[in-house]
C-alpha cells in the first residue's frame, strides 16, 4: 500500500493581531499600532509589509512610499509586527493592514486597522454626582 505523503498547511498556524482596529490620533502627534502574528516555528518569514495601497497580492509597502519617507517603522521583535508613525498628517487617515509572507503561506490579516487623523482634539466630560440616597447599582 502506498502513502501519501502531501504537506497540508493549516491556516489556524498562522494569524495575525492587532490590539485595536479604529485608532484616533491628532496631527502631528506619533501613533504605535500595536500587532502582532503568529506563524509555524519550522517557517521562516521572508517579508513583512505595512500597506495602506495595493491590494493583498501586491501590496505597496509603507516603507518605499515617499509620503511616510522617515516617519514610519516597523518592530524588529520576534512575531511583533507593531507600526509607529511619526509627525501624523491628515493624509495618513486610512486603512492599515499587515502582511507576512513565507515560502509556504502568505498572510494578510483583515480587516486591518482604521486610522483618522484629525487636526484638532475635542474633550468632553461628564461630571455626575452621586448623593447617599441615590441607588447605585454596580455590576461584576
Amino acid at each position: 500500500m502506498e502513502k501519501n505523503c502531501n504537506l497540508h498547511l493549516v491556516t489556524d498556524d498562522y494569524g495575525v493581531t492587532y490590539t485595536s482596529t479604529q485608532i484616533c490620533a491628532v496631527k502631528g502627534s506619533t501613533v504605535v499600532i500595536g500587532c502582532s502574528f503568529k506563524y509555524p516555528s519550522r517557517v521562516n518569514v521572508l517579508k513583512r509589509v505595512w500597506f495602506t495601497k495595493g491590494n493583498d497580492n501586491n501590496p505597496e509597502d509603507l516603507k518605499t512610499d515617499p509620503a511616510y519617507a522617515g516617519r514610519v517603522s516597523y518592530s524588529s521583535q520576534w512575531k511583533s509586527c507593531t507600526l509607529t508613525i511619526k509627525d501624523l498628517r491628515e493624509s495618513d487617515s486610512a486603512v492599515y493592514k499587515f502582511r507576512f509572507e513565507t515560502y509556504w503561506e502568505s498572510f494578510t490579516g483583515l480587516p486591518g486597522v482604521t486610522l483618522t487623523v484629525t487636526g484638532n482634539i475635542f474633550i468632553y466630560t461628564s461630571v455626575k454626582t452621586y448623593y447617599y440616597h441615590d441607588c447605585v447599582h454596580l455590576h461584576y
